[in-house]
């Protein structure tokens, strides 16, 4: 008979020990992306809220707009906006901005002519600067005004991975619609 050879020694403790380092990152690699995934559907939703207000402001947003004053117009576009940024699941508009891009990708640059209008937690609208008025918003080819839309908003992620109350902005910028006669 052979004699058995004794069992090497287990090593109990290694694999709870292993598993105790790795749980955190894992749950911190989830709860990122989550943020993450939250952040891009509201990034998502921002884009399409301003393309919405671009789209009305290129519509009734020119200097050829009849019985209507910039704020009426104005009030329309940013209230279009905010209908839709209702969709923002973890953010918050702080701002809406009408304005003339400058710049050849859209963008706003300060000292663009900008209609500013400030949004409060309640939903309030505020208004700030004013230099962008109907009468130099153009409709008349080949000379039509491009008109942008901006919203600043706040995000907060909901799982605290990412930095709390991140600033994002996002644009959208549109030819005002020709009056057709």
């Amino acid at each position: 008979m052979k004699a058995l050879s004794p069992r090497p020694a287990r090593k109990r403790g290694q694999s709870l020990a292993e598993m105790a380092v790795v749980i955190p990152v894992l749950v911190f690699l989830l709860m990122g992306g989550f943020d993450a995934s939250v952040m891009i559907s509201n990034k998502i939703t921002a884009g399409y809220a301003v393309r919405q207000g671009a789209r009305l402001a290129a519509e009734i947003g020119g200097s050829q707009t009849t019985g209507a004053t910039t704020s009426v117009v104005d009030n329309q576009i940013v209230r279009n906006v905010l209908a839709v940024a209702k969709g923002l699941t973890s953010a918050t508009p702080t701002e809406i901005d009408v304005y003339a891009p400058s710049r050849a990708d859209g963008s706003y640059t300060p000292g663009d002519p900008v209609d500013q209008y400030f949004i409060s937690a309640g939903g309030g609208i505020s208004p700030g600067t004013q230099t962008f008025p109907l009468t130099n918003r153009q409709q008349t080819p080949p000379y039509e005004t491009s008109i942008g839309v901006r919203i600043l908003w706040t995000y907060t992620p909901p799982a605290g991975i990412f930095p709390s109350n991140m600033q994002l902005a996002d644009y959208a910028v549109m030819k005002a619609a020709p009056l057709l006669v």
